[in-house]
């Protein structure tokens, strides 16, 4: 018989709670998550409507409070959930960040920054499973802040986050009004952005409006389409942002990573005073990851980069 691993079992719980939730009163399969979720931690429900389904989460609940899941589990599982909800709302995928993506932001971190804990800001932090990722591949005691306009992507960021015990701020608020933050850190996936817009292409804005929370050298990291540089605002957009951050690195990920948009990390640094000026330029093609002995050409390249940067 086939041993049930730690991710199914914790999967399970979420899975069987939110189709109970949904035969109780037609809960939707992403609101049931986070339902099933504070139901775990916190042991609540909203209201008494919900005591007729009470036993069964009960029972599903008594399956795994037994177990050490450790934090990767919880968040592969927590994963696993979500994509059978977006993929039951006919939304893509595109909305979570590739864990290899995540896992690869957390290798650059480890080349930016000492040993330290950090404030990271997401301005666009979704489901949560960017910083999740983050936080079980960089280090543990980070302080997480993350803003989203959709209030139930800001349930489940702020109890994925519980789940894994993170210290976390996260804001239901549109990105581009908030203010009031001193980060060490930005990271951001973009959406892939609409056609026929009228207003400043979105990543600019973003961006123009956050590179100013950043701490002096802090860094911007974020998930950009390949096009990212030939918007009709390019030119004063580079203009303003130069004067204030250092174009740090860019790095092009494997297209077999995205159906219809290839991307990029762009790294961004803050300066300390306009005058600043970089010696050199972090530029990286990386192969597919599942193509080893490539890959671990191209990390070596970067570490090459890093280690000669350093010497200088």
């Amino acid at each position: 018989m086939r041993k049930t691993s730690n991710v199914e079992l914790f999967y399970d719980y979420l899975d069987q709670s939110a189709m109970a939730l949904h035969t109780h009163d037609k809960t939707p399969y992403l609101n049931g998550l986070t339902l099933a979720l504070d139901f775990l931690l916190d042991d609540t429900l909203p209201d008494e409507s919900y005591h007729d389904v009470q036993p069964s989460l009960n029972a599903f609940k008594a399956d795994v409070m037994d177990i050490d899941f450790d934090k990767e589990t919880v968040r592969k599982a927590i994963q696993l959930a979500l994509l059978k909800g977006f993929k039951a709302l006919k939304v893509t995928n595109s909305m979570m960040t590739p864990d290899t993506i995540g896992m690869f932001i957390s290798y650059l971190l480890k080349k930016l920054y000492d040993d330290e804990t950090l404030r990271i800001f997401d301005p666009l932090v979704g489901t949560g499973n960017l910083l999740a990722t983050i936080n079980n591949h960089h280090r543990e005691g980070h302080t997480f802040i993350g803003t989203d306009i959709d209030p139930l992507l800001c349930r489940l960021s702020r109890n994925v986050l519980d789940a894994l015990d993170v210290h976390h701020q996260i804001y239901h608020q549109d990105t581009r009004t908030f203010d009031g933050l001193t980060t060490d850190l930005i990271v951001c996936d973009f959406p892939v952005e609409k056609k026929n817009r009228k207003e400043m292409y979105f990543p600019y804005q973003i961006i123009l409006k956050h590179m100013h929370h950043l701490k002096d050298y802090g860094f911007l990291i974020a998930v950009i389409e390949n096009d990212f540089f030939d918007q009709k605002e390019a030119e004063d957009f580079k203009k303003t942002l130069l004067s204030t951050m250092h174009l740090y690195g860019l790095i092009k990920l494997d297209e077999g990573l995205f159906k219809n948009h290839p991307k990029s990390l762009l790294i961004l640094q803050k300066k300390h005073d306009e005058a600043e000026t970089l010696p050199d330029f972090l530029l990286a093609d990386l192969p597919p990851f599942t193509d080893e002995t490539a890959f671990n050409k191209t990390i070596e390249k970067i570490e090459h980069w890093f280690k000669n940067r350093k010497v200088d």
